[in-house]
C-alpha cells in the first residue's frame, strides 16, 4: 500500500459518522500475478479496544497490472470527536494481506472524528462556530536554526504545551508546511491548523498594485505545474491529520489565476475541509480562490467596517497584533468585535517566537543576535524579533495579555455587594465541570482568605456563584479589598501544573462599608513643626528625621535626606519620554514628538515660592516652561508635612498644535544600592495601559534589574499600571516609598530612557550606575496593530490638546 486517504465525516446531527478510506496498492513485482488483495481497517479507541465489532475489508483485484486503488466505508455509532477543546484520538490500524490471506503490510495512523464546514456564512467545528485564537508559527531554535526537534523540551512540545496553556487553540503554519511531527503533536494536544503551501512572492509585486503586471506566479502558465506540486505535496503528506481543518495556498503573492486552479485541485482532493488565501484582498479577480476573506493587520475600526457591511464571507486576520518588541497592546479591541460579531471568528497574531541566533562572546557569555550581527550588509535587523515568546522560549509579557483575550469563560458580578457571580462558559464542547473555581480574597494585595469551589455550567449556559459569606462586613478606611476569581484545570497533568492551570480569571474592588476614620488633629502634636530655610541657592526644609533641599534656580527637589542618608542621586524633574519602542519607532513617534524629549531634558523656571502652611507643613510651587514645546507650562506643587512626606502635584498644560506625548509625570535617580522593589498595583510582569489586562492587582515584589524585559532591542519595558503604594530600597530596607493618589504608573529600571535607547543590544547596556524611577499619571499604550506605521490606538494615546495632572506621596523608609 503506497498511500491511503481518511475521511471521518459527521452527519448533520454531528452524532454520528461516516469512516471512509481510500486506499492505493501496488504490485511490487513487476509482472508477476499479485491476485487480489485485501486492506483490512480496524479502529482501536483511546483505551487501545477495537471499535469495529469486523474490520473494514477493502479489496482490489491487482492481478499482474502495476497496482489499484480500492475505498470502502463503515458506519461508526457516535464516536467521541475531535476538537481542540476535546482531542480525542482514534487509532486506525490498516493490514495489507495477499490473495493467500498472508500480512503483507502494516501501518495506520490516529484519526479524529469531526467535522468542519462553512454553513450559513459561518465556519463551523462539529457544528458550532469556530472562533479562532491562534498565532503564526516560524519553525526556528535559536540554537539549531530552522531544524526543530521533537524530543528537545524547548522546541515543539514546549511549543504546543505553551500555547495550549495559554489559550491558543490555532496555529498558521507560516509559511510553509511544517515537521510531520508538529502536526501529530497539534492532533494529541488539540491546536486548529492552517497548513501553509511554501509560497510567497513578496518581491515580484507591490500594496496597492491593481494588474498582475510582472507578479509571480500570477497566471502565468509556466508557473502553473509549479504552485499545484507544492500543493500536492502538502496534500498529500499531511491530509490524514485532523488537526488541519484550512489549506492555505500561501503567503503575500498577490493573485492571478494560478491560485484559482490551487483552489480547485483542493476542492476537487479534499471537499471536507476549507481554502484560504489572503491574496485575494489585493487582487479581487482572484475573489474565488478563498472560502474566508483573510486580512493582514487590519486596524479594529476597518475589522467592524466589514462586520457591518453585508459580508459575503466568514471573516479571519490571517496575521494581526505585530508583536515586535514591546507590543500587543490593543489586543481586546479586536476580541471586543469577534464577540459581538459572528462573522468575526477570530486570527493569528504575528508570530509565535523571537528568530535570533544565540551566539557566545569572546568571554563566554551568550546573547541573541540578529540581522546585521553577522557581517552581512542586507538585512532587516530586529525585525525578526516578533514573538509572543522570546527565542530560547521563555515567556514574554505578552504572552498573558493574549492569555487573557484569549479565554474562553467569561466571568462577571451580578450583584457584587450581595456576592453574585455569572461564570459563563463560552467554550464550545466543554462542560465547566472540568474546572474548579478559586476565590481569592486580598486585603491591599494581600491574600488572606481563599477557597475552592466546584461548579457546572454546560457550553453556552453559566453558573451562578454566591460568595457573600466571604466578604469581611466593613473596611479600615485605607483598606482596599479584593476578591479574585479563578477558573483552573481540576486536575491537570504534571506539565499543565507547571507551565499554569488557570485558564480564566477576573478581579472585583469590594463595595465595602469604611468604618468611619478617626478625627485627626491637624497635626501630631508629637512632631515639631517643619522648618523651612530660606537660603540663597536652596529652599531647605527639615524636621524629625529628614531634610530636603529645592534648588531655587530650577525649582526642582534636589535632595532627600532621611536620618542622614541620601535616596536621590539625581533631582526629580518632570518627564514626558519612554525609550522608542519597536512600534515608536515605526511609525516615527521619536521624530514626530522629539520636542517632548527636548522639554525632559530642558526647562526653564518661571517662579518658585515656598511658604509655611497651618499645621506645621512646608509649601513648595514651582513654575515651569518647556521652550522645546512651544507654549508649554507646568506646576510642581510639594507640600512637605512634618514627618517628612510629600504631596505631590504635577500638572502639566501642553501649547497649542503640540504631537502626542509619550507620557507625563516625574523621574528621578537614585543610588544603585536601591535595587529592591515592591509594589501594589498591577503585575507581576510589565503592563500598559493597552495591554494590562492579562495582569493581576496584587501585592508583588522583585529586584530592580529584574524589571528589566529582554527585547531582542532595548527598549521602553517594565513599566506597571495601577499602582496604589510602591517601595524602592536597599537589602536593610532603606529608601523611598509612593503612594499614588489614588493611583499612578510606575517605572523603576537599572536605565534612563536614553540610555536604553543608544545601545541595539541588551548586553551592550553598561554596567548600571544608578535605580531610576518614573512616575507617571499615564503613559501612551505601546500599540502593535502593526509595526511599520500604526499608530497606538487613540483611546491609548496621551494628545496635547488638554492638561494632564498627577498626584502622589513620596516619603523616605
Amino acid at each position: 500500500m503506497s498511500d491511503y486517504f481518511v475521511n471521518t465525516d459527521l452527519d448533520d446531527e454531528y452524532r454520528h459518522a461516516q469512516l471512509r478510506i481510500r486506499a492505493k496498492l501496488v504490485n511490487e513485482s513487476a509482472g508477476q500475478d499479485a491476485g487480489t488483495m485485501t486492506v483490512a481497517a480496524q479502529l482501536y479507541d483511546g483505551e487501545r479496544q477495537p471499535v469495529l465489532a469486523e474490520p473494514l475489508k477493502l479489496t482490489a483485484a491487482i492481478g499482474t497490472g502495476a497496482g489499484a486503488e480500492t475505498e470502502a466505508q463503515v458506519f461508526v455509532e457516535n464516536p467521541l470527536k475531535w476538537s481542540a477543546e476535546q482531542p480525542h484520538l482514534y487509532t486506525l490500524v490498516l493490514t495489507v494481506l495477499d490473495a493467500a490471506g498472508a500480512v503483507v503490510q502494516r501501518t495506520g495512523c490516529r484519526i479524529g472524528f469531526r467535522r468542519f464546514e462553512l454553513k450559513d456564512g459561518l465556519m463551523l467545528i462539529n457544528g458550532q462556530r469556530i472562533v479562532f485564537k491562534g498565532v503564526n508559527r516560524h519553525e526556528f531554535s535559536c540554537d539549531s536554526g530552522r531544524a526543530l526537534s521533537y524530543d528537545h523540551p524547548e522546541d515543539m512540545l514546549r511549543d504546543v504545551q505553551l500555547m495550549k496553556t495559554h489559550n491558543i487553540n490555532a496555529v498558521r503554519t507560516s509559511h510553509y508546511p511544517n515537521h510531520p511531527k508538529w502536526y501529530e503533536l497539534c492532533n494529541e494536544y488539540g491546536l486548529y491548523v492552517i497548513d501553509e503551501t511554501n509560497l510567497e512572492t513578496h518581491g515580484s509585486w507591490e500594496y496597492g498594485q491593481q494588474e498582475l503586471g510582472d507578479t509571480v506566479p500570477g497566471s502565468r502558465p509556466e508557473w502553473t505545474a509549479n504552485v499545484l506540486d507544492r500543493a500536492n505535496s502538502m496534500f498529500q503528506r499531511d491530509k490524514n491529520h485532523p488537526s488541519i481543518v484550512i489549506w492555505s495556498l500561501g503567503n503575500e503573492s498577490f493573485g492571478g489565476d494560478n491560485f484559482l486552479k490551487m483552489y480547485d485541485f483542493f476542492k476537487e482532493q479534499d471537499p471536507s475541509r476549507l481554502v484560504h488565501y489572503e491574496g485575494v484582498f489585493h487582487y479581487r479577480p482572484s475573489d474565488a480562490a478563498s472560502d474566508i476573506e483573510s486580512h493582514m493587520y487590519t486596524s479594529p475600526q476597518k475589522v467592524e467596517e466589514y462586520a457591518k457591511n453585508s459580508p459575503k464571507k466568514p471573516f479571519i486576520l490571517c496575521e494581526y497584533s505585530h508583536a515586535m518588541g514591546n507590543s500587543c497592546g490593543g489586543l481586546k479591541e479586536y476580541w471586543d468585535l469577534f464577540a459581538k460579531y459572528p462573522v468575526l471568528q477570530g486570527g493569528f497574531i504575528w508570530d509565535w517566537v523571537d528568530q535570533a541566533i544565540r551566539v557566545q562572546d569572546e568571554d563566554g557569555q551568550s546573547h541573541m543576535a540578529y540581522g546585521g550581527d553577522f557581517g552581512e550588509p542586507i538585512h532587516d535587523g530586529n525585525f525578526c524579533g516578533n514573538g509572543l515568546i522570546f527565542a530560547d522560549r521563555t515567556v514574554s509579557p505578552k504572552l498573558y495579555e493574549v492569555k487573557k483575550c484569549y479565554e474562553s469563560v467569561q466571568i462577571s458580578a451580578e450583584d457584587l455587594a450581595a456576592g453574585k457571580f455569572a461564570i459563563r462558559n463560552n467554550y464550545l464542547f466543554t462542560d465547566l465541570n472540568a474546572y474548579e473555581l478559586i476565590w481569592e480574597l486580598l486585603r491591599n494585595g494581600e491574600c488572606v482568605r481563599e477557597g475552592r469551589m466546584e461548579l457546572s455550567a454546560a457550553p453556552g449556559e453559566q453558573a451562578m456563584v454566591d460568595l457573600a459569606a466571604a466578604y469581611p462586613e466593613t473596611r479600615e478606611r485605607e483598606e482596599e479589598w479584593i476578591l479574585t476569581l479563578r477558573l483552573a484545570v481540576a486536575n491537570p497533568p504534571v506539565w499543565v501544573k507547571e507551565l499554569g492551570s488557570d485558564v480564566a480569571f477576573e478581579q472585583f474592588i469590594l463595595p465595602l462599608h469604611a468604618v468611619p476614620a478617626k478625627v485627626l488633629e491637624e497635626a501630631d502634636s508629637s512632631l515639631p513643626p517643619t522648618l523651612l530655610e530660606m537660603k540663597e541657592e536652596h529652599f531647605v526644609v527639615s524636621g524629625q528625621g529628614f531634610t530636603l533641599a529645592f534648588d531655587r534656580s530650577t525649582g526642582l527637589l534636589t535632595s532627600y535626606q532621611r536620618d542622614g542618608k541620601e535616596l536621590l542621586l539625581w533631582p526629580m524633574a518632570p518627564g514626558f519620554w519612554r525609550a522608542a519602542t519597536d512600534n515608536d519607532r515605526g511609525n516615527h513617534l521619536p521624530e514626530r514628538s522629539a520636542v517632548w524629549r527636548q522639554a525632559s531634558q530642558a526647562r526653564e523656571l518661571l517662579a518658585c515660592e515656598a511658604e509655611r502652611e497651618a499645621g506645621g507643613a512646608v509649601r513648595v510651587v514651582s513654575q515651569l516652561a518647556f521652550p522645546a514645546a512651544a507654549g508649554s507650562q507646568g506646576t510642581l506643587d510639594c507640600r512637605i508635612s512634618p514627618d517628612g512626606e510629600i504631596d505631590v502635584r504635577f500638572t502639566l498644560v501642553p501649547g497649542a498644535g503640540l504631537p502626542e506625548l509619550p507620557e507625563v509625570g516625574v523621574s528621578f535617580g537614585m543610588a544603585p544600592e536601591f535595587s529592591e522593589l515592591n509594589w501594589y498595583g498591577k503585575g507581576p510582569f510589565e503592563n500598559y495601559w493597552d495591554r494590562n489586562g492579562g495582569a493581576a492587582i496584587g501585592a508583588y515584589k522583585g529586584s530592580v534589574a529584574e524589571q528589566m524585559v529582554p527585547y531582542l532591542r532595548p527598549q521602553e519595558c517594565g513599566n506597571k499600571t495601577g499602582v496604589r503604594t510602591a517601595e524602592v530600597k536597599n537589602k536593610e530596607g532603606s529608601g523611598l516609598q509612593i503612594a499614588g493618589l489614588p493611583q499612578v504608573e510606575l517605572s523603576v529600571l537599572p536605565y534612563t530612557p536614553y540610555e536604553l535607547e543608544e545601545c541595539t543590544h541588551p548586553h551592550l547596556l553598561p554596567v548600571s550606575q544608578h535605580t531610576v524611577v518614573r512616575v507617571n499619571a499615564q503613559q501612551m499604550g505601546v500599540g502593535g496593530n502593526d509595526s511599520w506605521g500604526a499608530y497606538t490606538l487613540p483611546e491609548y494615546t496621551l494628545y496635547a490638546n488638554q492638561a494632564y495632572s498627577l498626584a502622589f506621596k513620596l516619603s523616605g523608609i
